[in-house]
């Protein structure tokens, strides 16, 4: 979660246990200079210490003036070295030159060094302009880094702040009452939510690999057997049981060698590819590749699967009995042999069950996310973000006018359903702000309750179809000259009106504005409740809605908003009737990230999906090595009992009896590997437990499907 700035300086202030701390968050900038057209970029309003937290300066020029307050009045701000490439085309000189943000002058004092974009993928930091301790403690929008004093470690640091945060709650229960802070190191935190992801797929090619080594070890096996009198012949003429050894063993690295080779090949074929066909940024994404460490990893994995899988087998071979290995027409299939065997096909099946399960519950879990209700239909819609630059939009009326002409221009096209601007998209958390009930008990201030801030227009809930329950939705009559007014959602009108009509109860709010991004401009803190509107998913997928409030844009406008725009036609031609309706009302307004809404929803499968793929690809080929493994060996083990079976036949057994025979003696082993599996599907799928949505790693259905598809391979 987010943090609040007053609630940050809190944290700050345990000089025993964080050496220094910083914090930002991230604006909507519209960058402009003498370059070109003006653009949105990535960007973070930072404390001016990121850099020194952080331990990185900047590559050309110097970082920010650090004040004791963290801000300070200079406009300054620094870019990376992806932006100076792309916009100024790598000019030095462009460090002391001015840019326009928002519509406000900064000057440029540093280019980062290459490959720096910390956080995530940022553009352009911005020098804090404002005092952390002016904000509300409810107002959770920051993020923050730290460092720890030497010889601090994570669990210390937490015990720490989990005391300070029983204290806050205790004194701010309003604002605090609930809330905590952890420690996670930098980089778990880079990794995010793609850590355990990664490790599932480092995991399933470690069992891909080990599934197709047992083939192999299998293979080698069998060929031990058909070899013993070539073995025998070796060493009848003076071959050593050492140097039998080391031949066999060099085949098994000859495998070994050809296998990394053509591993390599394709990895540096499809390694980019993947990457850039994949749904989701994946963290430092452009330094993987096929490189020297990859290499090395290579043929280390290469050497060591060689003498792991190819050691008893030549170690069996060396040990042939020369009389019985010479007689003619000796098999030598022993005993030994075929428990071994049977041995690596259990493990084949297990391994099989274990990648198959994986991308089962994947499947379960995505299914169930794409089919929760999100309390919006996104079909034939679009989305694109706006920040109105405050140097020009500085009287909020005007902002309000914008949005007003631009979502009338709109509507008024042909093929247009709807029309509307809200500050916050569903599954996209609002800014909470405090609120009391008028007429309800008093609450001591610094204890009120939170609810999710939203600011919306006439059009928004019928270009989303989020339906009115009770009451109505708002006019363009709601704005700065009427009664002020707000629409609840059925999660705090629950809460607050159990069992009432809530239409006509009134809400209080101190907050009068959200920083520089809103600014509520009706008199007074009441605002009457006009509508109730059906919950939206507010948070993700996984929670339920939060309590939030919708006010009248007209009577709350603010500067960053999204437009939602529902309509008939083809969604390149709705954006194509955005574009000009935004540079009809200003042309130089640069229009954010323009996409679906369904794709805004569908985002949030995306890194479950993407390792959902994967497994899957892993599943099937795991699956194709199992089946050839199990019929390999069933077929060897035939090709040794002709004779046998030859007898059987003779002595009156039917052909049936001895096809069940031989069914048996298959799926036997192919269940024990599907008990083995099934044992370790419980253990391997806590590591897919970060992906799940509401299906648990023993899902019985996924497994029951797993184990039926194996079985019907098997048989």
């Amino acid at each position: 979660e987010a943090l609040s700035p007053v609630t940050f300086h809190d944290y700050r202030s345990l000089t025993t246990v964080f050496h220094d701390a910083a914090a930002w968050w991230r604006p909507q900038l519209n960058l402009a200079d003498e370059t070109g057209d003006p653009i949105r970029v990535s960007a973070v309003e930072t404390t001016e210490n990121l850099f020194t937290v952080l331990g990185v300066q900047p590559a050309i020029g110097r970082g920010f003036t650090v004040h004791p307050n963290l801000f300070g009045p200079e406009h300054e701000a620094i870019i990376s070295h992806r932006l100076w490439q792309t916009r100024f085309g790598g000019d030095p000189a462009v460090v002391g030159r001015a840019i326009r943000l928002n519509g406000f002058t900064y000057t440029v004092v540093g280019i980062m060094p290459p490959g720096f974009g910390f956080p995530g993928e940022t553009d352009l930091w911005q020098q804090l302009q404002w005092d952390l301790h002016l904000h509300n403690r409810g107002a959770h929008f920051m993020e923050s880094v730290a460092r720890l004093e030497p010889g601090v470690t994570a669990g210390q640091a937490n015990r720490e702040l989990s005391a300070l945060g029983v204290r806050l709650g205790n004194e701010f229960r309003g604002t605090n009452a609930g809330w905590s802070a952890r420690v996670v190191e930098l980089d778990r935190e880079t990794a995010g939510v793609f850590r355990p992801g990664l490790f599932a797929v480092f995991g399933a090619s470690a069992l891909l690999l080990l599934l197709a080594c047992t083939n192999v070890a299998n293979l080698l096996l069998a060929r031990a057997s058909t070899r013993r009198r070539e073995v025998a012949v070796r060493s009848a003429i003076g071959a050593s049981r050492g140097r039998l050894v080391r031949l066999f063993l060099t085949e098994s690295v000859v495998l070994a060698a050809a296998g990394a080779a053509v591993g390599l090949v394709v990895a540096a074929l499809s390694v980019k590819a993947l990457i850039a066909e994949s749904p989701v940024k994946i963290p430092r994404a452009d330094a993987v590749g096929v490189d020297a460490p990859a290499l090395v990893f290579a043929t280390l994995i290469a050497a060591l699967t060689a003498l792991a899988f190819g050691l008893v087998p030549a170690i069996r071979m060396s040990r042939a009995e020369l009389q019985d290995a010479l007689k003619d027409g000796s098999k030598g299939s022993g005993a030994q042999g075929r428990a071994m065997r049977s041995a690596l096909v259990v493990a084949e099946v297990a391994l099989a069950v274990v990648l198959l399960s994986g991308a089962g519950l994947l499947v379960r879990s995505v299914s169930r996310m794409l089919s929760v209700n999100t309390g919006v239909d996104p079909s034939s819609t679009i989305t694109a973000d706006m920040q109105l630059p405050d140097a020009a939009y500085r009287e909020w009326p005007r902002v309000d006018q914008f949005y007003g002409s631009l979502t009338r221009a709109i509507g008024a096209r042909p093929g247009i359903v709807a029309a509307g601007t809200n500050t916050f998209l569903p599954l996209e958390t609002g800014w909470r702000i405090p609120y009391v009930v008028v007429g309800a008990a008093p609450v001591p201030a610094g204890n009120e309750p939170t609810a999710q801030f939203h600011s919306a227009d006439s059009g928004y809930f019928a270009a989303i179809r989020a339906p009115i329950v009770r009451g109505r939705a708002f006019t363009s009559h709601d704005e700065a000259a009427s009664t002020p007014v707000v629409i609840v959602n059925e999660t705090l009108a629950k809460r607050l009106w159990p069992n009432e009509d809530p239409i006509g109860r009134r809400i209080s709010t101190s907050v009068r504005n959200i920083g520089p991004l809103a600014q509520r401009i009706v008199p007074g803190d009441e605002h009457e409740v006009v509508g109730v509107v059906r919950d939206i998913r507010n948070t993700s997928l996984r929670d339920e809605p939060e309590p939030a409030m919708y006010f009248a844009s007209g009577q709350f406008p603010a500067r960053k908003m999204h437009l939602v725009v529902r309509g008939r036609g083809d969604p390149a031609q709705l954006t194509a009737i955005i574009r000009d309706e935004v540079r009809h009302l200003d042309p130089t307004l640069p229009l954010g990230d323009v996409k679906p809404m369904s794709r805004v929803l569908e985002a949030v499968v995306d890194p479950p999906r993407f390792v959902m793929m994967l497994l899957g690809a892993f599943a099937v080929l795991a699956l194709a090595l199992a089946a050839v493994g199990i019929y390999g060996m069933l077929s060897y083990a035939v090709s040794h009992r002709r004779r046998e079976f030859g007898i059987r036949l003779a002595l009156g057994a039917r052909p049936s009896g001895v096809l069940r025979l031989i069914v048996r003696e298959g799926l036997t082993l192919v269940l024990a590997g599907c008990a083995i599996g099934v044992a370790a599907t419980f253990v391997a799928g806590r590591s897919l437990a970060g992906f799940l949505f509401e299906v648990k790693p023993w899902d019985t259905v996924t497994l029951g499907g797993v184990l039926a598809v194996v079985i019907g391979v098997a048989t």
